[in-house]
């Protein structure tokens, strides 16, 4: 599963939803607007800044205080939904101004490279709130 939202929290998919909800560009035409400077190699380059988070999620998804323990998999999961979703909304602000009469910003390709360097720090910071408030919700029940 975290492959798979590591796979889909993209730049690309951010692009494509913006060419059809805000654009209004058809499916094929929002496809095409999409993937026209796509290459293998950007691809690669920008998965290897959207990996730093996941990769430090599925290191602490091995530790068996994380992985075997109810409080742990939930914060986890939890976790791995909001870098998610952290990540794709910030791909969505980057590239909005494409789409609208708005000035698109000379620097806002960086937000490849920092978007999942904040995504590791809010994740981390998110994570470990999250384990702290569901462990203290159940010491109160016992």
């Amino acid at each position: 599963m975290l492959a798979l939202l590591f796979l889909l929290a993209n730049e690309h998919l951010s692009h494509f939803l913006l060419a059809i909800w805000v654009g209004d560009l058809s499916f094929a035409d929002a496809y095409q607007h999409t993937f026209r400077y796509t290459t293998v190699n950007s691809y690669i380059f920008s998965a290897a800044f959207r990996a730093i988070p996941s990769v430090a999620l599925a290191l602490l998804a091995v530790n068996p205080k994380v992985s075997t323990t109810r409080v742990g998999r939930v914060a986890m999961w939890f976790t791995a939904f909001l870098l998610a979703a952290y990540l794709l909304l910030g791909y969505w602000n980057m590239q909005h101004s494409l789409f609208t009469p708005e000035h698109t910003s000379s620097t806002a390709s960086l937000a490849l490279i920092w978007l999942p360097i904040w995504a590791l720090l809010f994740g981390g910071i998110g994570y470990t709130l999250l384990f702290v408030v569901i462990k203290i919700f159940s010491w109160r029940r016992t």
